[in-house]
């Protein structure tokens, strides 16, 4: 492929600017949906948590 070829094939793809480029945006409903889900798996592994700590504390020690 010679040089001309090469530059004429690039010239078929248009650039796009970042400031006309637009995200698609999600619904409140998608957004909302979403911040809950993330909301329940912190608060689980919060749980999870707290309750191999307290195991921890009340079993762990026997060891000793």
């Amino acid at each position: 492929m010679s040089r001309e070829e090469y530059i004429d094939e690039q010239d078929f793809s248009e650039a796009v600017n970042d400031e006309q480029f637009e995200r698609p945006r999600s619904s409140k409903a998608d957004s909302l949906r979403a911040r809950r889900q993330v909301e329940a798996l912190l608060e689980e592994r919060r749980l999870r948590r707290a309750i191999e700590d307290d195991w921890y504390n009340e079993f762990g020690d026997e060891e000793e």
